[in-house]
């Protein structure tokens, strides 16, 4: 169990994250990584941030600290398959977005990063197969967001 100060400073993080506020955010999730450092979310939440900005090679290097502390956090893997293929490093993004979809199937960014990693490598079928998973879950997405606004 994550420790609770930790947890909100990741809230806190990610306020400023949402406002483009990265510095702030960056320190706030470095202040949870200080109180909890055997926590996997602030090092993705960092990732994140260092993603949005176009920082892909800190990025994955957060990735992969948060996945040595959780394998199975599908959500670091999907940001690992991202910034891999943003480095053009085809091959190894769709290892990593293989294994995001592995623990979770309903990503829809996984699926489409998958689809352009193998749209790179030249397997253009199968690319497009994840293209179609990759609308299919956004529309289903879409749909859920719609019936939450209508209060259903």
């Amino acid at each position: 169990m994550p420790d609770k100060a930790a947890v909100e400073w990741i809230r806190k993080g990610k306020a400023f994250a949402a406002k483009k506020r990265y510095k702030d955010a960056l320190r706030a999730y470095e202040k949870a990584i200080s109180i909890d450092p055997t926590y996997a979310v602030p090092y993705f939440s960092k990732a994140e941030v260092f993603a949005e900005q176009g920082q892909f090679k800190e990025a994955l290097e957060l990735c992969d600290k948060a996945i040595s502390i959780d394998p199975n956090y599908a959500d670091a893997w999907s940001k690992k398959g991202l910034c891999l293929f943003s480095l053009e490093r085809f091959a190894d993004a769709l290892t990593a977005c293989t294994r995001a979809l592995a623990l979770n199937g309903n990503d829809p960014m996984a699926w489409y990063i998958k689809g352009v990693s193998l749209d790179e490598l030249g397997r253009s079928v199968e690319a497009q197969e994840a293209f179609g998973k990759s609308l299919e879950l956004e529309i289903i997405l879409d749909m859920e967001a719609e019936k939450k606004k209508m209060g259903r």
